[in-house]
């Protein structure tokens, strides 16, 4: 019996670092610096998520990548913001579409990741959109995630589920899941649709589930089931092999049989990880990419068979089915 895995990508934009607005946004003076000191890097390099494709068809890794369909509140990808690199959008969309859609889902993860806007006139509020969503209803959610989804719809990136920017609708949650199915069946015509939401990175009791379900229509919830081990690379200068080693280390060693992962196998438990597109950057030093790259070197040797590359909807679909374990 082979384990389905997925490996979920959230926060990458075109060009944009979102995660510098996110430390801007709670700093005094609006400046974005890491806790060691360093400046948090602003754009990130069209020339990165080809590296992260190489990687990806390397190794044969399939999930979930999200791409923010207005980041920080800029703009819309399909149309770029003031100082947008308009030449660098196009070739960063391309390569989604070529790339990395073949292998992974694509999902907003909502509009900005940041400030929630106005839907008229797409002017940020004074809330970010976590705490914009604490207080909505499926009736104004809706729209919300439907414009998301119509933008990537337009940008020539259809999207399968939604993620949650932080814990986006958690405090709403049946609510959510209505805006969700709505606005999927409005815009993409889908009755069957998955979201991201939760995470639990220490049992290994299932918690992926159906969460509604309506004849051959229905909703599910993936959780992932790992932490982030590469967050930390923002923050350390270290790039050398042993630091690439002990963190890869964390996910699964070399001989397959420790580590994170290692535990969930062992459970006969759905391997659902995640990690975000600054922890793969590492403020430049790609350190996170490097140590992805190990992680499904030692996946692909160790495991072989014993594990299948799923997209997120695949795994929702066998979830839906009765079977996520084959």
């Amino acid at each position: 019996m082979s384990l389905p895995i997925s490996f979920i990508v959230d926060d990458p934009a075109p060009l944009v670092n979102v995660y510098w607005w996110h430390v801007a946004a709670r700093s005094a003076d609006g400046t974005a610096v890491l806790k060691s000191g360093e400046p948090v890097v602003r754009d990130v390099p069209v020339d990165f998520i080809r590296r992260f494709a190489d990687v990806v068809e390397r190794h044969g890794l399939r999930g979930k990548f999200s791409v923010l369909p207005v980041p920080a509140a800029l703009g819309p990808i399909t149309e770029g913001w003031p100082g947008c690199d308009r030449r660098g959008l196009q070739d960063w969309l391309s390569v989604a579409r070529e790339r990395i859609a073949p292998q992974f889902d694509i999902t907003p993860e909502i509009l900005t990741h940041a400030r929630a806007v106005d839907l008229d006139t797409m002017d940020p509020l004074d809330e970010n959109e976590r705490d914009w969503a604490s207080h909505q209803t499926h009736e104004t959610l809706t729209p919300y995630i439907a414009k998301a989804l119509q933008i990537l719809k337009e940008a020539g990136l259809e999207a399968t589920g939604v993620t949650s920017p932080w814990d986006f609708g958690r405090e709403v949650e049946p609510d959510y899941r209505i805006a969700i199915r709505t606005a999927m069946k409005e815009v993409n015509g889908r009755d069957r649709a998955w979201y991201f939401l939760h995470t639990d990175t220490r049992t290994v009791e299932p918690r992926s589930e159906v969460v509604w379900r309506d004849g051959d229509a229905w909703l599910v919830s993936l959780w992932s089931r790992c932490d982030d081990y590469l967050w930390n690379t923002m923050e350390t200068a270290r790039t050398d092999d042993a630091c690439v080693r002990s963190v890869a280390d964390r996910f699964l060693t070399d001989d397959g049989a420790g580590g994170r992962l290692a535990e969930l196998l062992q459970a006969g438990e759905p391997i659902v990880f995640h990690s975000h597109w600054q922890s793969l950057f590492s403020n430049g030093r790609e350190t996170g990419l490097r140590i992805l790259d190990e992680v499904g070197r030692r996946i692909r040797q160790a495991w072989g068979d014993r594990v299948t590359w799923l997209k997120c909807s695949d795994l929702a679909a066998r979830i839906a089915a009765g079977s996520p374990r084959r």
